[in-house]
């Protein structure tokens, strides 16, 4: 049995987390500043109601016989770049960026001390970006870009990044909210706001990949789930910039790619594949 706690896990993937990991005998200790979420969990779960950006109140938590971490933690919403209200541009990257960090850097030592492991949800927007999400996958790319670092900084402590797609956790209709009616994007946010459903697995299927990381005896360093987040990312790592960018709008706009881009695209990506085979073979 293994102890770990896990920020973020009062609802959607940081709770489904904390639920598989009780069910499978380790030791929970559950994190959230939703003291109301936490109070749902079963007993077995041990829970504290606090902010991830507050690094005194997480140290008090942290238990001394850490095995894990698993940052579950993050905000979201959409809204176009220039739209977006500073004060939610902040929170963003107050919580899923200064908070995932103040998490992890007060549970270093104790980690270190047991051999133990971070476990870092992150995005496969931390590797792309969507219209309308450039804030969200801004913080995520700086999660990214952190967690890389850590991982080569560290002898003792295994540094793992799970990158699921669209999962339904609630999310994306919560992050609504802040599209703008009076935005000069106006004609894209009301589109949004009416018809973007990402669609996306159930946040049971990214924490089974959560848990894997946490009990594997050779964890990867990258976990990335469903096939959506694979092909965007194929999509990104081979396509034009151009008709990237048409296929991302195309994606948020629930609209199909039209025909003359897809054509396109298939010339871009059979040159692709053939330029990589042909440094392989």
């Amino acid at each position: 049995m293994s102890t770990v706690f896990v920020t973020g896990a009062a609802s959607g993937i940081g709770r489904a987390t904390a639920l598989r990991l009780a069910g499978r005998g380790h030791r929970v200790v559950a994190f959230d500043v939703d003291a109301d979420g936490l109070a749902s969990l079963p007993s077995a779960i041990e829970t504290h109601v606090g902010d991830v950006t507050d690094e005194e109140r997480v140290r008090e938590t942290l238990p001394s016989d850490l095995d894990a971490l698993v940052n579950c933690a993050a905000t979201y919403e959409l809204g176009a770049v220039e739209d977006a209200d500073w004060e939610v541009v902040e929170r963003q990257f107050r919580v899923n960026v200064f908070g995932t960090l103040a998490v992890t850097r007060a549970a270093l030592p104790l980690l270190r001390a047991n051999g133990g492991r971070v476990v870092t949800l992150s995005s496969v927007l931390g590797r792309a970006s969507l219209p309308l999400h450039g804030v969200y996958a801004g913080t995520k790319h700086a999660v990214e870009g952190v967690f890389d670092a850590l991982r080569a900084e560290q002898d003792d402590v295994d540094v793992v990044l799970v990158e699921p797609g669209a999962v339904r956790t609630g999310f994306t209709e919560r992050a609504k909210a802040g599209l703008d009616g009076d935005s000069v994007h106006r004609d894209l946010s009301d589109r949004v706001a009416r018809h973007y459903d990402p669609g996306g697995v159930p946040p049971e299927r990214v924490a089974r990949v959560v848990v894997r990381a946490v009990e594997s005896s050779a964890p990867k360093a990258r976990y990335l789930v469903t096939g959506q987040a694979r092909l965007l990312l194929f999509c990104r790592a081979l396509l034009p910039e151009p008709l990237y960018d048409r296929v991302a709008l195309a994606r948020v706009r629930n609209r199909s790619v039209p025909r003359a881009s897809l054509e396109l695209i298939g010339d871009a990506l059979s040159a692709g594949v053939t330029r990589v085979l042909g440094r392989h073979g």
